[in-house]
């Protein structure tokens, strides 16, 4: 059966008018941004989400993410820590266009990678600090990693963002059935892949995540279990303004002799509980804006 007339109009619609237009508005923003050096460019953009973020909708998103990972913490506390993820979410806008410039001006330190340098691996990592360092953990590291990715609604923007990561160092496979693929034959081979594992996943499996059940991805415990691959968390952390650590940590193991079901649940429990840490850690510095629990 054919698509609804009404259907078909919105797809023309978004990629004729909506797209381009909100493409013009985006595109020139972030040349300025390129054209300024970095540390203004980040100052910037996190002064701009620090002042107005917090009266958009977002926010009530994020004092609830708040409550929930923070029961006992005041209000007041729960206010300044959403002012600071504001913040830090701006710079990471505001550093997008520089993300080789700080790696090159030994911006980012990077600690452990000779334990990724045989071998296959699984990387395993979060939303926190600037993310956009974990594409580039196989470039510190010397080796080339696969990442799965899902693409940008926007199909002028998903094409410019596609063409910004054709430049690094890596292997990118669209979410889905090829990207399952893709990333198994990379293991196979003696490769190494590399997943988040701190977004909602609908698919995933029940796992609670600061004291509540969320879907939660498990294609790590999997593809670790199945075929004997370790995992190692890769943790990012903002250390001051302009300045990073990405730490590659020892591996992941859990002793049980339960099926393999259980076995998965256990390794994705373990892996969340460590993205926990991470976040009490510094709570200012991850993605409070995501659903993590859902609506």
């Amino acid at each position: 059966m054919s698509d609804p007339l009404s259907y078909k109009l919105k797809k023309k619609f978004d990629r004729y008018i909506h797209d381009p237009i909100i493409a013009i508005v985006i595109l020139p923003f972030f040349v300025i941004l390129k054209i300024l050096p970095y540390k203004i460019s980040s100052f910037i953009c996190g002064c701009l989400l620090f002042l107005i973020a917090p009266f958009s909708k977002y926010q009530k998103r994020v004092l609830h993410n708040l409550n929930i990972a923070f029961p006992k913490k005041s209000k007041r506390e729960k206010i300044q820590i959403s002012k600071q993820f504001w913040f830090n979410f701006g710079q990471i806008i505001g550093e997008l266009p520089h993300i080789d410039k700080l790696i090159n001006s030994e911006k980012l330190v990077t600690i452990g990678h000779e334990k990724i340098q045989n071998g296959p691996a699984i990387l395993i990592g979060a939303h926190l600090a600037n993310w956009e360092f974990l594409l580039r953990v196989g470039e510190v590291s010397g080796r080339r990693v696969g990442f799965v990715y899902r693409p940008i609604n926007n199909w002028i923007l998903n094409k410019l963002q596609f063409a910004r990561n054709s430049k690094i160092d890596a292997d990118f496979f669209k979410k889905g059935r090829l990207a399952a693929i893709g990333m198994a034959n990379k293991l196979k081979n003696g490769e190494v892949i590399g997943l988040t594992n701190d977004q909602i996943l609908r698919e995933g499996i029940m796992v609670p995540f600061f004291g509540k059940k969320a879907p939660t991805p498990h294609a790590a415990a999997i593809m670790s279990l199945k075929w004997d691959v370790p995992i190692f968390m890769v943790r990012l952390e903002r250390i001051d303004m302009f300045n990073f650590k990405m730490t590659i940590e020892d591996e992941i193991k859990i002793k049980t002799n339960k099926k393999f079901d259980d076995k998965v649940y256990k390794l994705t429990e373990v892996i969340s509980q460590r993205i926990e840490q991470w976040i009490i850690e510094r709570p200012e510095q991850w993605l409070w804006a995501h659903r993590r629990w859902g609506k």
